[in-house]
């Protein structure tokens, strides 16, 4: 059987559920960042590809939380 929901006009087939170390209900970033990934292609005069644009936010973003939180950051997802 399968199962959905609607989310921004689209059907999204539900293949798992995720839940946090809290119990709360969790979406899978990957789609999310992709997407964010494809707006700033489509939105910006660069010419990197979406692996690049993808690439320079973690990179940018892991060394704000290494920075902010040295060797004491744990991330919930790895």
């Amino acid at each position: 059987m399968e199962m959905g929901i609607y989310f921004g006009g689209d059907y999204l087939s539900i293949k798992a559920i995720f839940l946090d170390f809290y119990g709360t209900i969790v979406h899978e970033d990957g789609e999310i960042i992709s997407n964010i990934c494809k707006q700033i292609k489509r939105n910006s005069k660069t010419e990197a590809t979406l692996s690049e644009i993808g690439s320079f936010w973690w990179d940018d973003f892991s060394k704000l939380f290494q920075n902010s939180y040295s060797e004491t950051f744990q991330s919930q997802k790895y």
